[in-house]
């Protein structure tokens, strides 16, 4: 065991450091990555006069590669196989749909932008059942088989809450952007003779659909998404770096919309979200982020599936309002020196490659990018 300042000692758990985060969140990440029996936290200790014989090398230093790579394939295993859990109950979802309900499915795409389907508030009750638990069993899973602590898996810091104001516009300044480019995607993908996807959202006329269905596309299925994703996903792979742990989770988990067309907006969306959770040090600031963008492009969405006359000219005016009010607020982050959509490359003891190879590598992971990719081949639709 290391002795309490002894310079020649280093300890990878106690050393590491989180933006942001209190003592209480330091501590308990230490003795969580510290603890003899978990397999998921990366830790290393190790006396700096100690060396070792390699074969072909000679005497070289006790390296961390190997302890970090050991807890990074564990943990990129864990995530994909709670990932392929998603992928499981996806499935059973769309045969039960299938049997029970008249629609299977919840996306808009953009050839029904004007005659989008109706859902019935039965199957919007379902299906966003279905939806929350889609993204909660995987969280508790992996919360549980990790043993990571609450004050990690959900940090609350209340350090940077100045922050929260210029983080919603900014996720609102990329929604926006992505509603824009995504219309000029749809075009490219019509030259292919696909369909691509308009709106993630549950549309209907009647009152209290509508509610329901803003109930769970603006506040329960945003929740706990973050609580998987920036959440314990997240958290758990800081300890590889934190520039790493944002690329990870947002790449996975932007697979699990299972469609070519949104796949570059949900990475980008999910990259920004990672980034300020890290910077603000909470995870409610993404929270408060996603619950309303969300509510916005549900807005949005509805305006023209409604059919509301001058839809496109309100949406252009909100969007210019957000346009110029990210404008303000960016410029006010950048006099004061604080670079919020920024994150740095962590100390760690793998290269950014190695770490991406050891991700891509794992069966699970992999296994999943291929059930994805597939998904998304079978529910494309084709244009006739």
């Amino acid at each position: 065991m290391a002795e309490k300042n002894n310079d020649y000692m280093i300890d990878v758990a106690k050393d590491s450091t989180y933006l942001n985060q209190s003592d209480e969140y330091r501590r308990s990440y230490a003795e969580w990555r510290a603890d003899p029996d978990n397999e998921y936290g990366y830790q290393f200790v190790h006396d700096t006069r100690e060396h070792s014989y390699i074969d072909g090398k000679g005497y070289v230093p006790h390296l961390a590669e190997v302890a970090e790579s050991i807890s990074l394939v564990k943990c990129c295993g864990l995530m994909g196989a709670c990932m392929l859990i998603m992928a499981g109950m996806d499935l059973l979802w769309l045969f039960v749909s299938g049997a029970f309900f008249e629609t299977s499915g919840y996306y808009i795409y953009r050839s029904q932008m004007h005659s989008a389907p109706q859902m019935s508030f039965t199957y919007v009750l379902a299906s966003g059942t279905a939806c929350v638990a889609r993204y909660l069993v995987p969280a508790i899973v992996y919360f549980k088989v990790t043993k990571l602590p609450r004050k990690v898996a959900f940090p609350s810091s209340k350090r940077r809450l100045d922050l929260l104001g210029h983080s919603v516009i900014i996720i609102l300044l990329v929604m926006i952007m992505g509603r824009t480019v995504n219309g000029l995607s749809a075009e490219v993908f019509s030259w292919f003779n696909v369909d691509a996807l308009y709106s993630v959202v549950y549309f209907s006329f009647k009152p209290k659909t509508v509610i329901i269905a803003f109930f769970f596309n603006c506040i329960a299925i945003p929740i706990v998404q973050e609580l998987l994703f920036r959440g314990v996903f997240l958290q758990s792979f800081r300890q590889f770096g934190d520039l790493f742990a944002v690329l990870a989770t947002s790449f996975i988990g932007a697979l699990c919309f299972y469609d070519f067309s949104y796949y570059w907006l949900v990475s980008i969306f999910f990259i920004v979200l990672g980034v300020v959770t890290i910077r603000t040090g909470s995870i409610f600031t993404a929270i408060a982020m996603s619950v309303i963008s969300h509510i916005v492009n549900f807005v949005l969405s509805y305006l023209t599936l409604m059919g509301i006359e001058n839809a496109k000219l309100i949406e252009s005016l909100i969007s210019t309002a957000i346009i110029g009010t990210s404008i303000v607020a960016y410029a006010a982050l950048i006099t004061e020196k604080h670079k919020l959509l920024t994150v740095s490359q962590t100390p760690s003891g793998l290269r950014m490659v190695k770490k991406a190879q050891l991700l891509i590598s794992s069966t699970s992971v992999a296994l999943w990018v291929t059930v994805s990719v597939i998904t998304s081949f079978i529910v494309m639709r084709l244009l006739k």
